[in-house]
């Protein structure tokens, strides 16, 4: 499902963060996030959401968000928060179930197609020892996995990643970025705001680059260079290549 934005103004209350920002991700993509904190790349996230009010045009699929009603884009559209701390009295699996509410109805009894789901989602992100664990007793690298369990359980055609695999070691980041590769290799819209520039050189297909407030540089990530680095983070960055041809950047 196409996300389509034009004009796009977002903030909180009367202060304007996003301004004037336009762009498209496709279906069958993954599109990278990058910029420095306080660039607004959580505010574009939660606007997509439908989580803030905007301004100009918003679109899913050629539909205006804000005219799509609150249930139906549940199913359309998953989210993985930048903050995942867990306190509430669930079980891992009773907090992954919560991505299959917008299929269920109103006596919130749960088919066998929700079970296997929230089953296969844990499983996807090796949770399935945690079945019966208090959510409140989860290190941060396992209830962000939760996080992320719940939105495959979900399964919507847009996939939002607000920071995925910060509380993550390099094991798990490399298999949570395996699988939204694998995510948008079957069909899925998927975002995600990422600090580590070598990340979304691995694993993207485009980069939006922006810097207070703005979208600056919008294109594939083979245009992903030291000038657009230097540019968004405001210091010079050097490529280095190994004896086996992998390439890596880092600041001088």
């Amino acid at each position: 499902m196409e996300i389509y934005f034009s004009k796009l103004d977002v903030g909180y209350g009367d202060g304007l963060v996003l301004s004037g920002l336009g762009g498209t991700a496709r279906p069958g993509t993954l599109t990278a996030l990058i910029g420095s904190n306080g660039s607004g790349k959580s505010t574009l996230l939660r606007a997509f959401a439908g989580i803030l009010p905007y301004r100009g045009s918003l679109a899913l699929g050629g539909r205006e968000l804000c005219g799509i009603p609150r249930r139906e884009l549940g199913r359309l559209v998953g989210v993985v928060p930048q903050q995942t701390k867990m306190t509430a009295q669930f079980t891992v699996y009773e907090a992954v179930g919560l991505g299959r509410l917008p299929y269920q109805g109103l006596s919130g009894k749960s088919s066998e197609t929700d079970e296997r789901m929230i089953m296969e989602a844990m499983a996807r992100t090796e949770l399935d020892h945690l079945l019966l664990r208090d959510v409140s007793r989860l290190s941060g690298g396992e209830a962000q996995r939760v996080c992320v369990a719940t939105v495959l359980a979900q399964d919507p055609p847009v996939m939002l990643m607000d920071e995925p695999s910060s509380a993550l070691d390099h094991r798990q980041t490399s298999k949570v970025f395996h699988l939204l590769r694998e995510l948008a290799d079957a069909g899925k819209t998927v975002m995600v705001s990422m600090h580590d520039v070598n990340l979304a050189a691995g694993f993207a297909d485009f980069f939006f680059a922006m810097k207070n407030g703005k979208i600056l540089f919008d294109a594939p990530v083979g245009e992903l260079d030291g000038h657009v680095l230097e540019r968004i983070y405001d210091i010079p960055f050097e490529l280095y290549k190994s004896e086996k041809g992998e390439e890596a950047w880092h600041t001088k």
